[in-house]
């Protein structure tokens, strides 16, 4: 990925919150993937750019370093983002822009690790990964329950934001209400979703991730030891109607699109929030 219309959304909106990014670094070099006329308007060409004087002259950037594994595209740092970071870049930058690194690099919990790390206390981490539909783009899809346990209070941050957008229609974001309560949020879409997450690292520290529904079930059953979970119906159903796979596959399509584990539009899911990114 790169610098598309979200991501250049994403940036308007941190600047409104925080004004600065600071000393920056890139996960992978980025280059400006918008059309002909926003490329001219804020890039001053539309025959390819890449994105340091971009946000060196609009989003208040001082100095924009960039990490990849590999020199081909000229990055700043060579490194092998699967291990863990060196000392002499971390609590380096004030802010880290990931527009589609993570879901590359195999080691993935290495890599956020290494993201927290080169964050300064203070700092802002901008994520813009794939959420759903991209099977066969990269190693992972992320969720927003990722992103709520990663970037708890808990583990030293703060102001953390989730939302999702459409690929295909960046006007509309939908804010994601963070779980509570052992509640899980399932959604899948019918097109490509993007997950889009702004974040302040608070403090440094040893952070530990757990599922939330599960830390609320274990911690609400006091150590008591669960029983076995009864067959359900739709597996029942299932087993009854096995003698037909046309029958099976009608029957899960139709349970499918009536239920929350169906996939919808973003707008047919009550537990987000339409939010306006800002215009550019």
């Amino acid at each position: 990925m790169g610098i598309d219309v979200h991501a250049l959304q994403l940036l308007q909106y941190n600047k409104q919150q925080n004004e600065r990014l600071g000393q920056t670094l890139t996960l992978g070099r980025q280059a400006v993937l918008v059309g002909s006329k926003l490329a001219k308007k804020w890039v001053g060409t539309d025959q390819g750019a890449w994105c340091e004087n971009l946000l060196i002259e609009h989003f208040n950037a001082e100095k924009v370093d960039s990490i990849d594994n590999s020199g081909y595209e000229d990055a700043s740092i060579i490194y092998d983002y699967n291990n863990p970071i060196p000392e002499i870049l971390k609590n380096q930058y004030d802010t880290v822009l990931d527009f589609g690194c993570s879901e590359h690099i195999f080691d993935v919990a290495q890599a956020f690790k290494n993201t927290i790390d080169v964050c300064k206390v203070g700092g802002t981490i901008l994520h813009l990964l794939p959420a759903d539909g991209f099977c066969g783009h990269g190693f992972y899809q992320f969720t927003p329950e990722f992103f709520f346990s990663l970037y708890s209070k808990e583990n030293g941050f703060e102001q953390t934001e989730v939302f999702l957008s459409d690929l295909y229609d960046p006007k509309r974001w939908y804010q994601v209400n963070k779980p509570n309560n052992g509640q899980r949020i399932n959604i899948r879409t019918k097109n490509e979703t993007y997950i889009i997450v702004k974040t302040k690292k608070n403090s440094d520290k040893q952070f530990s991730l757990q599922q939330s529904d599960y830390t609320h079930l274990w911690n609400k059953q006091n150590n008591k030891t669960a029983k076995p979970y009864k067959v359900g119906k739709i597996t029942r159903i299932q087993e009854i109607l096995s003698f037909s796979p046309v029958i099976v596959r009608l029957f899960m399509t139709l349970i499918a699109f009536t239920t929350l584990n169906g996939a919808k539009k973003l707008n047919q899911h009550k537990e987000l929030k339409l939010f306006s990114p800002p215009s550019i």
